[in-house]
């Protein structure tokens, strides 16, 4: 009897330092050990271990520490695998592309044939009278001419047909879309916008820019099943991707469709909503006090920017050009509207405390879009050449100022719930062509280059003919932009290119496209490093919605938004970038995706 009592109290001894070591660990929801976490800080910081509870991230460290430390309701052994914050998509059509992926998608359409096919397969599937709608190609592939109205009528002879260039800044119809319209020879182009006309004046099915309008005003909206089917469909491929917050170019009406997928819990990403520029300031502000009534959780769906438009594409002949194009001696592209406009636009709503978020492709557009900025902050422009700021000495050195005055805004997280000029983060949407004279002036603005690397893969074919030897030296260039310590936020203009954020990586490292051309890549002197391109696609995306105290990197605090990924994207060769997908999408602290 006495031994086994000795016995029961040397197992209670041996046991009691473990029990009371449980009890006193910390209960959290979630924690993943033994990985390789890559933090997105500054420094490229690489941890092993974080913690998670709720929708929170409590700790990053090592793998011991934190199994010291805390007790979890799920512990998953990452076996070395690679974590990174989620990816923030900053350029973004969300919704208008989860519609596109309901109609005539043309994108792999390699010559015309192929696409006129497509649209011949879809007329079988309709009644005769019924619009036919879709996006997706690319002239430049099938010979780099413009196709016509009579290509479609080939195939189309009874239905409307109404057909988006992948950039979506060139509508391609046919004649029946063109007669409900009432386009004809008579018909004036509208300002900031073309119709195409042929030898004889007729139109030719060709409508740039505004112009597109004309006939898209025609076409009904999708209805509230197609829209919901649109969204999931979209909001899947996300989670695929490891995309957890997406910087939405859809409009605010949009916002209805997502505050239902939240209240429903099936919003899976955090969505930054931007209003239309060209709306009144009094109607800017009409939305955004009826936004804030709904009383939204501001980390999953919120308003931030205003989106405008400069001018168009490259690809399309229409971004506006400070001297014409290469290849085309007599045009220079198309600006939207004039400088003085567009620069009275800017002021206007960036004293009202607007961030702004300008599309600009050309060289010209661009600057339009930096004189226009540079008025708003001090007042006084020099066109072709911002003066020296009032800040800086003649070496560029700052100069200490008074604090100027705080413009309040609801929307902004700063300090005391006020923005001054410097804290408004605008933007420039592509950022795709600029004057070497203009780069130090994104940065002396605090001017936000937000580019989208994909599209230099995509253009590569026919850039440098468009632009010439020297102009190209200034096109798609993060890693210059970034020499002058602007912030570059990444995204993917889904649905102009695909929404996969590895192809954005990829894009950004290699310079090549995915078949590997050019070996070395083209203009390699833009390369980023892997850790570069990752950071532009968490932090400096969260940075320019106003978010990066709250996400986009790895560390205490933060909201609880990761990838696992099936590779390791640090040390893998370039080309295994491509072939790298989720492991695990954490969104929210919780596992919305996971690789079976």
């Amino acid at each position: 009897m006495l031994k086994n009592l000795l016995k029961f109290s040397l197992i209670l001894m041996l046991c009691l330092p473990n029990f009371v070591l449980a009890q006193t660990k910390q209960k959290i929801s979630l924690l993943l050990v033994n990985g390789k976490v890559f933090t997105a800080d500054a420094q490229f910081s690489i941890a092993e271990a974080v913690a998670v509870d709720g929708e929170k991230i409590v700790a990053v460290g090592t793998s011991n520490d934190l199994k010291a430390k805390y007790q979890a309701a799920k512990e998953i052994d990452l076996k070395g695998k690679l974590v990174t914050p989620g990816f923030n998509d900053a350029h973004v059509h969300f919704f208008r592309g989860a519609l596109s992926l309901l109609n005539v998608s043309l994108n792999d359409a390699k010559t015309l044939g192929e696409a006129k096919a497509k649209v011949a397969a879809k007329v079988k599937e309709v009644k005769a009278g019924e619009w036919i709608s879709g996006r997706g190609w690319d002239h430049t592939v099938w010979g780099n001419k413009f196709p016509t109205r009579q290509d479609l009528d080939a195939v189309a002879p009874n239905n409307p047909v109404y057909l988006v260039r992948v950039d979506g800044h060139v509508a391609w119809v046919n004649s029946k879309a063109l007669q409900l319209a009432g386009v004809d020879k008579n018909t004036k182009s509208p300002e900031g916008g073309e119709i195409e006309r042929s030898e004889s004046g007729e139109a030719t099915g060709i409508l740039k820019e505004t112009a597109q309008n004309l006939v898209g005003r025609l076409i009904a909206e999708p209805n509230a099943g197609q829209q919901i089917k649109g969204l999931e469909l979209a909001l899947d491929m996300a989670r695929k991707y490891g995309i957890t917050s997406v910087q939405d170019n859809s409009g605010y009406e949009t916002t209805k469709l997502y505050r239902e997928f939240l209240r429903f819990g099936k919003l899976t990403v955090r969505v930054s909503e931007w209003q239309n520029f060209e709306d009144s300031v009094a109607e800017l502000k009409r939305q955004r006090a009826e936004f804030a009534s709904f009383k939204d959780n501001p980390s999953r769906l919120k308003l931030t920017a205003l989106k405008g438009y400069v001018d168009g594409t490259l690809g399309s002949k229409t971004a506006a050009m400070l001297a014409p194009f290469s290849d085309d001696a007599g045009n220079s592209g198309i600006p939207r509207r004039s400088s003085e406009e567009l620069t009275r636009m800017i002021v206007e709503r960036d004293k009202e405390g607007f961030q702004i978020a300008l599309h600009a492709i050309g060289d010209k557009a661009n600057r339009m879009a930096l004189d226009g900025f540079a008025k708003a902050a001090y007042g006084r422009i020099q066109f072709g050449g911002l003066q020296r700021p009032p800040n800086v000495d003649v070496n560029n050195k700052p100069i200490p100022k008074p604090a100027p005055t705080p413009i309040p805004t609801p929307e902004m997280p700063t300090d005391k719930n006020t923005v001054t000029f410097e804290k408004r983060r605008h933007r420039i949407e592509h950022a795709q062509v600029v004057n070497p004279n203009d780069f130090k002036r994104f940065a002396e603005l605090g001017i936000i280059a937000s580019m989208q690397p994909t599209h230099a893969i995509s253009d590569k074919r026919w850039a440098e003919s468009r632009l010439g030897e020297y102009r190209i030296l200034g096109a798609y260039a993060w890693h210059l932009m970034k020499s002058y310590d602007v912030h570059v936020p990444f995204g993917t203009d889904f649905p102009v290119e695909s929404i996969n954020p590895y192809q954005t990586l990829f894009a950004a490292v290699s310079r090549q496209d995915t078949a590997g051309d050019p070996i070395g890549g083209w203009q390699p002197q833009e390369k980023l490093t892997i850790e570069e391109a990752i950071r532009c696609h968490t932090y400096e995306s969260a940075y320019a919605e106003f978010s990066e105290n709250e996400k986009g990197e790895i560390k205490a605090g933060m909201l609880a938004d990761l990838v696992v990924h099936s590779k390791d994207l640090l040390t893998i060769p370039h080309k295994e970038i491509l072939t790298t997908e989720p492991f695990y999408t954490i969104f929210n602290g919780q596992i919305i995706y996971e690789k079976r």
